[in-house]
């Protein structure tokens, strides 16, 4: 990793050309984020920098709209300054976009590059780009989300494993699920029984999957065996639409989990919400078919009675609006807002694991129905 960039490491982690080189991007995140455990959020020059980037890039940036020979409208976005740089980053934000996923950051690729600046060896390689786009105030965040994500992943897990229970992991719409591979490396180097643990990486994205498959099967492949061990029997990569009806083979419909990871997906939904970007730039805000509601009754339907809920909250900032000016469109939720959200669904939170500028993750728990009130409401049942 001696000169590798982060956007390089990115590149040569999912290719499976060298499972050597990604094995050791793991093992380099896995130290940064279970022994150093966390980094400072950025502070008041970042934030002058990202108000003043702001201003030359709405000065700067233009937009058009076409439609194909199909219908589909798409958005434009140009910038010289963005374009000169030739960072992947840059060029996410500024490709063309379909109208219907205009507010997702396009890209898995560069959106797993701040994660990379987490790695000592990496980051030392990073140039003026790479820290701009990277290590921004909302790099930064997304640094410490995935260290907090993580973290609160494996102690959840442990928890259950220290009992000699069994414990069964889902991360919802995480890409190319790294920090659930993180996590379940860890408890299998730990020692605990990799008969107990099922991990599961879900994305509606069938290239995501691809990438993640590929990446798991590199890890199992630079794992020194025990005898009759396979690493990879535990954790799985699938192709899954939350709201679809039916699912591919491998994503049986009423599958519980203990542990539900919705990291990064909450603040693309409409509900519960104290701003969103369509508020803050005056067009008309239409109701969408599938609003945050639907996703936490889809999460509350795949978690057992006890299960915890690992996600985040997403505040407004000067850097968000930055993403604004691409395109992105975002539902803004504090703690209170993600609060009254899920309960909803019945989860109260347990833990605060931490908080950045505009992210904190934090930790819900399923309320297990009162014995009482199941037998009252079977009882009235049976009298209806």
């Amino acid at each position: 990793m001696q000169d590798l960039k982060p956007m390089g490491a990115v590149a040569a982690l999912y290719s499976g050309d060298n499972r050597e080189l990604s094995a050791a991007i793991i093992a380099s995140l896995s130290q940064r984020i279970f022994k150093v455990g966390k980094i400072r959020p950025a502070g008041w020059l970042r934030t002058a920098m990202a108000r003043l980037s702001h201003r030359i890039l709405k000065w700067t940036t233009r937009s058009s709209s076409s439609t194909d020979a199909h219908g589909v409208e798409t958005t434009v976005f140009s910038n010289r300054l963005m374009e000169r740089s030739r960072h992947p980053y840059a060029k996410s934000l500024l490709t063309s976009s379909c109208v219907d996923f205009v507010s997702l950051v396009e890209g898995g690729d560069s959106m797993n590059g701040p994660y990379m600046m987490l790695s000592p060896e990496i980051k030392k390689n990073s140039d003026v780009w790479d820290r701009l786009f990277l290590d921004s105030i909302q790099g930064r965040d997304v640094q410490s989300r995935i260290i907090w994500e993580t973290q609160a992943t494996y102690e959840a897990a442990k928890l259950r494993l220290n009992r000699g229970e069994p414990v069964r992991m889902k991360a919802v719409a995480a890409g190319t699920g790294l920090s659930m591979m993180l996590v379940y490396d860890r408890l299998v180097r730990d020692g605990f029984n990799p008969e107990l643990i099922t991990a599961r990486i879900t994305d509606r994205d069938a290239v995501s999957i691809e990438k993640a498959n590929r990446l798991l099967d590199t890890l199992a492949g630079t794992w020194n065996p025990r005898p009759g061990f396979n690493w990879r029997h535990g954790i799985t990569a699938v192709v899954e639409d939350l709201f679809a009806s039916e699912n591919p083979t491998g994503s049986a419909a009423g599958e519980r989990y203990h542990i539900v990871t919705a990291i990064g997906i909450l603040e693309y939904f409409q509900g519960s919400s104290y701003a969103t970007t369509e508020q803050r730039l005056g067009p008309v805000q239409a109701l969408d078919e599938v609003t945050a509601y639907h996703l936490v009754e889809r999460l509350a339907d795949m978690t057992t009675d006890d299960a915890r809920l690992i996600v985040n909250s997403y505040r407004k900032h000067v850097s968000t609006r930055i993403l604004e000016l691409f395109g992105k469109r975002f539902d803004y939720r504090r703690e209170e807002d993600l609060s009254t959200l899920l309960a909803s669904v019945n989860f109260r939170p347990t833990q605060m694991v931490g908080s950045g500028n505009i992210y904190d993750v934090q930790v819900y728990q399923r309320n297990a129905p009162d014995a009482g009130s199941v037998a009252a409401t079977a009882s009235s049942s049976g009298q209806k």
